[in-house]
């Protein structure tokens, strides 16, 4: 696959140009130099072709707590790439690390292409004409932040890219999104399975902040994951960056398929944890619960019963959902959460024949009538409706006499029939009105 690295000195625009590309509020944008620290990945497609796009941290002197993991992200980065796109602030002029960014992007022996971002009108490209002097011919003049001149960009970037992807077989790849409150060990989770240090890893709170793609090989199978930024309390969201992370974790799960909330096996379930997994549930995501650390609690008695335990005692309405004890340190089951992803997945992407859900529900209905107030519930039809999650609609003589309690009910006989491991279900009940026949 064709790489190209976005490349630049802080706050000129490299990530607004990132999601430009993407489309898609992907990267976090802040003013504060530093606010992108790892590399992030993500799959372009444009006319004809399709390309790899990341985002880098900002080219600067080591004035940054993470200067020296962040300029190795960068490094890599640009090894490994086909392309860079160097991003410069047209507003501001040729600044003297530009020239250092320049002199970088020679040695790499990258074809280059530099970019004037903040370039809002054809009469402000007069002023970009100074960026001639870093030495490279092929310039582009763009507004990452308006979207001008973008179009522009990615023919260029795709007249240097020789297969077409129309050629090539589309691949369904599964994409995990790993959850949970700050150091329980998502990153380092991402690193022993891609085998590298693609994260930076920090016993620094909130060393994470954008969501990190890594696509990965597992047990021969291609995956995305997904590493997202440490959720908190909403008492504890005390800056603009730390709200904004949030922000990125929600959009991150919105595009998973496969939610794994990890816990540190030293702390157990908290508040965080249980806040955690009612957004999952809100969402409708299919979740795995991973126990990380389990190296260093494996020899207790009783450990894994504890865990699994409190898991249905504090979050008892994801009952459905699997445990896996691992170790991100040691390498210990990561393979198995994989399977386990696949497994769930599947469950959450079910769909059951009208035969064998009609004779479910009519062994629920013999099973168990539900009364109230001397009126008898029927349930005069049903269907499944959708999958991924999978939702099903029942026509009911009254809607006010469905309890929560029987909602459970039809649910769990659900899942003792067709399985649904690790996914929600959504039970719908509705006003049966008796179609007229004309």
């Amino acid at each position: 696959m064709f790489r190209v690295t976005i490349v630049g000195r802080p706050n000129v625009g490299k990530s607004t140009l990132f999601n430009r590309i993407i489309e898609k509020k992907k990267a976090i944008v802040y003013q504060t130099p530093g606010t992108t620290r790892d590399r992030n990945d993500y799959e372009v497609f444009w006319k004809d072709k399709s390309f790899i796009i990341t985002d880098t941290a900002g080219w600067s002197s080591n004035i940054f707590t993470f200067s020296k993991e962040m300029s190795s992200q960068l490094n890599i980065a640009i090894e490994k790439s086909n392309m860079l796109l160097f991003v410069v602030d047209g507003k501001v002029g040729v600044h003297s690390v530009d020239f250092k960014v320049a002199q970088q992007a020679r040695v790499s022996k990258r074809k280059t292409i530099l970019v004037v971002n903040k370039i809002d009108s054809q009469a402000e490209e007069i002023k970009g004409y100074e960026f001639y002097e870093l030495g490279f011919d092929n310039i582009v003049f763009i507004s990452a932040n308006h979207g001008r001149g973008i179009n522009d960009l990615l023919d260029q970037i795709c007249n240097n890219i020789k297969y077409n992807r129309k050629t090539k077989k589309a691949k369904e790849i599964l994409k995990i999104v790993l959850v949970g409150k700050p150091n329980v060990g998502k990153s380092s989770f991402v690193n022993a399975v891609a085998k590298e240090e693609r994260i930076i890893v920090h016993n620094t709170p909130g060393t994470t902040r954008d969501s990190i793609n890594t696509c990965v090989k597992v047990n021969d199978k291609e995956y995305l994951v997904i590493d997202t930024a440490g959720l908190h309390r909403g008492s504890k969201i005390d800056n603009d960056i730390m709200y904004l992370s949030t922000l990125s974790v929600g959009y991150a799960i919105d595009d998973g398929d496969v939610a794994i909330l990890i816990v540190d096996a030293l702390e157990g379930i908290g508040e965080t944890e249980i806040k955690i997994a009612r957004l999952l549930l809100k969402k409708n995501k299919p979740i795995i619960f991973a126990i990380n650390k389990w190296d260093l609690v494996e020899k207790r008695e009783d450990a894994a019963k504890y865990f699994k335990n409190q898991i249905k005692e504090r979050i008892k309405f994801m009952n459905w959902a699997n445990i896996i004890f691992i170790s991100a340190k040691t390498g210990q089951r990561l393979e198995r959460v994989f399977l386990e992803a696949e497994c769930v997945f599947r469950q959450y992407s079910k769909e059951l024949s009208q035969e064998e859900f009609n004779k479910s529900i009519r062994n629920i209905i013999t099973k168990k009538s539900y009364t109230s107030k001397g009126k008898i519930l029927k349930i005069k039809e049903y269907a499944q409706v959708a999958s991924k999650p999978p939702v099903f609609v029942f026509s009911v003589n009254d809607v006010k006499l469905v309890h929560f309690s029987y909602k459970r009910f039809v649910e769990n006989c659900l899942r003792v029939e067709f399985g649904f491991q690790g996914t929600p279900l959504v039970l719908k009940f509705r006003k049966y009105y008796k179609r007229k026949i004309e």
